[in-house]
């Protein structure tokens, strides 16, 4: 005798179905924490970072916005570095200050021309086609700024400013840093930068334990100074920052000023 209702057995009813396993439910978790984790780390980067040179008087910096501050550079107070170069080269201990270390550093790595740093797009002439981004260069680019030093009572503080360029549209990303020098525990290796706070964009790199040194690593890989500047880091016995000055000692001199 049939039943009154045919029993009807589709291809995903519940028979057929397998619940995921352990393994699978910690793989698909793990790999949306890690995107979610890029997705935001890649906001934070990409948002902006305010430049100033000082802080304003008239009004409250924003507790939720990343500032970077640019050091001083007055050219003439900083003309004095090429003779403590010298000295540095030549042995001695030297003290630089603010103004002496940008106008240095500017001397090895230049501003870049003002065209690079900003988005500039052609503009069309009347009954003209608008040109096309691809046309204006490449699709993709980097270009690296001037280092940009600025020294507090007890510490260092790095900036750069990376111009980026993709498909014509052009935005910067500032990666700045604070921190002190900190000397080896083998002898033969050079006195090193650790900073204390690193920010990509809007991003705190310091947070991320594992990728700190590894991000810092690259931003340093991608400057190369003179050799002779090199060779006399290299046999420094200390760097150590007191008095909104950098101090460079030589053992040679212990810890006498130039």
């Amino acid at each position: 005798m049939m039943p009154a209702f045919p029993v009807i057995c589709f291809p995903m009813c519940a028979t057929n179905l397998r619940a995921p396993s352990l393994v699978e439910i910690i793989l698909g978790s793990i790999l949306s924490v890690l995107l979610g984790a890029v997705v935001a780390a890649t906001i934070l980067v990409l948002k902006p970072v305010e430049v100033l040179k000082e802080a304003p008087k008239d009004k409250e910096l924003d507790p939720a916005k990343v500032y970077y501050f640019e050091g001083r550079k007055e050219y003439t107070a900083g003309q004095r570095w090429r003779f403590k170069r010298d000295s540095l080269v030549q042995g001695h201990t030297i003290r630089v200050n603010e103004d002496e270390l940008n106008t240095w550093i500017e001397e090895i790595y230049p501003r870049l021309p003002v065209e690079t740093k900003a988005a500039t797009k052609p503009k069309a002439k009347a009954g003209e086609a608008t040109p096309k981004k691809a046309a204006d260069g490449p699709l993709f680019s980097i270009e690296t700024g001037t280092p940009n030093f600025r020294v507090t009572s007890d510490t260092l503080r790095i900036g750069v400013i990376y111009y980026i360029n993709v498909f014509g549209n052009a935005f910067q990303i500032v990666v700045q840093s604070a921190g002190t020098f900190e000397k080896p525990r083998r002898g033969d290796d050079p006195v090193f930068y650790k900073p204390s706070v690193l920010f990509v964009g809007s991003l705190p790199v310091h947070k991320l334990l594992m990728l700190k040194p590894l991000i810092l690593a690259q931003v340093i890989d991608t400057f190369e100074f003179p050799a002779e500047l090199e060779a006399a880091w290299a046999k420094l016995a200390e760097v150590k920052v007191e008095n909104r000055e950098v101090v460079l000692v030589r053992p040679e001199q212990g810890k006498s000023g130039s």
